[in-house]
């Protein structure tokens, strides 16, 4: 989702180094231990890596949505509107996940993530997501305890 004066992302092409990265990130060494880019359309056919311009935003509090987004590069602001007050909650940087909480929960946005800069970032649609989530443990618990921890629980 972008603003409506900021263009939409642009889908990019990836590489081995991108691929060894989000396998790092989502823990994917018991499943593909030489997880290389050629594998990225197999596993993930849905999801993408996206080139996000500055201020654009990348998911929007209040929508509706399972998918997680990994920044790889440039970084992210999270927002949260609070009644008639908004709060800055958290800069992430490349290897952060943005979307756990909804992925986890009820799948309603609990902020807004906004790009800072360029950002390339991979989204993850859930549907490419849940066999992951159901037959790798450790990144399940990854992500358990990643919405734990910005919940405040």
């Amino acid at each position: 989702m972008s603003t409506p004066d900021a263009p939409a992302p642009v889908r990019l092409v990836t590489d081995d180094y991108f691929a060894r990265f989000l396998a790092e990130v989502l823990r994917l060494e018991s499943f593909f231990p030489e997880f290389r880019a050629s594998h990225l359309a197999k596993v993930f056919p849905r999801s993408g890596l996206y080139s996000y311009p500055d201020g654009s935003h990348v998911v929007e509090q209040g929508e509706q949505g399972r998918d997680i987004y990994i920044i790889y590069t440039g970084w992210v602001e999270i927002l949260q509107s609070l009644g008639s007050a908004a709060a800055d909650l958290a800069r992430l940087a490349p290897g952060d996940i943005v979307g756990e909480i909804a992925l986890l929960r009820d799948g309603v946005r609990v902020a807004t993530a906004v790009a800072g800069g360029e950002a390339q970032i991979f989204r993850l649609v859930f549907e490419d997501m849940q066999y992951l989530l159901q037959h790798n443990p450790p990144l399940c618990e990854h992500l358990r305890a990643l919405a734990a921890k910005r919940l405040g629980a």
